[in-house]
């Protein structure tokens, strides 16, 4: 195989995905399983083997990131503190256990007066953004939702909503849980994220509520409940410029709620910044061409 510099292993909590990443950090070739960190099972070693089969022949340096580095992974990676540039992290980078030249990017922790985040993975989706010099706001949706503000190449602070865990838990157990085949509806997306000033608690009840005295389809419930949660987090965000690093119906989602707000929004394929970030790390380290 030619044409690639690095194998770049983005293994999450419920997902890998591994990437042969060219010189000018495009992706050659992708390759994507359900085996997660805490979804499958075996030692990690032969499970990452299993997935890069025949891409080891060319003797490409790997570089993984997300929870595979956390205290429940391969390898325990440590957090570095924010702000945290490329620098600081590839000056930290673990070395694996493996039988190729592999390495485990660590994750980025913050502490401001009696507050205290993390995040593994988002790290390196960050560091996948164009010129070092950008100021930005970063959102990234996920299980775990990141916003993250950045300034000259340094991720400076960030927050983290529980947004999606919250959703499946709510959704899947308890009064909200309605037990039919759910159906997206833009309508009832909107009233929830309306009804989220109500406040997050008072507000999810609604779903219930509407459900039962008529005015929301049992089929929409999780569309207003998805409101609910997403208004509620950009409403706690600052207004102003925002970059939105997700795909699909999620970033649809998250794209009505800000526009509804009257924010500036950019939207983003994340999938090129983790391939972008693993090469940018990889270069600062001196392990990639």
């Amino acid at each position: 195989m030619s044409g690639a510099v690095l194998l770049g292993v983005d293994w999450g909590s419920s997902s890998l995905r591994a990437f042969r990443i060219a010189a000018d950090a495009s992706i050659v070739e992708a390759r994507r399983t359900a085996d997660g960190v805490f979804a499958g099972s075996g030692p990690f070693d032969a499970r990452l083997r299993a997935l890069l089969g025949d891409w080891l022949d060319d003797g490409l340096p790997i570089l993984l990131c997300g929870m595979i580095g956390s205290d429940r992974g391969w390898v325990h990676a440590p957090y570095v503190p924010a702000p945290a540039g490329a620098d600081d992290l590839a000056a930290a980078l673990v070395r694996a256990p493996f039988d190729h030249s592999a390495w485990i990017v660590p994750g980025v922790c913050l502490a401001e007066g009696e507050t205290r985040d993390v995040m593994r993975g988002e790290e390196t989706l960050l560091f996948g953004l164009s010129a070092p010099s950008d100021r930005a706001t970063v959102c990234l949706p996920g299980t775990h939702s990141k916003w993250a503000d950045i300034a000259a190449g340094r991720i400076t602070g960030f927050r983290t909503y529980m947004t999606g865990e919250v959703r499946a838990a709510l959704l899947e157990r308890g009064a909200l849980a309605v037990g039919v085949a759910q159906q997206p509806s833009a309508a009832a997306f909107a009233q929830g994220a309306a009804a989220a000033v109500q406040g997050v608690t008072r507000a999810l009840f609604q779903a219930r509520a509407r459900r039962l005295l008529g005015t929301l389809a049992p089929e929409h419930s999780a569309a207003f409940v998805d409101g609910v949660l997403i208004g509620d987090e950009v409403a706690r965000e600052s207004t102003g410029p925002l970059i939105l690093a997700a795909r699909g119906a999620i970033a649809e989602s998250y794209a009505a709620v800000l526009t509804r707000c009257g924010r500036a929004v950019t939207v983003i394929d994340p999938e090129p910044l983790a391939a972008r970030g693993l090469l940018r790390l990889a270069r600062q380290a001196g392990i990639a061409a």
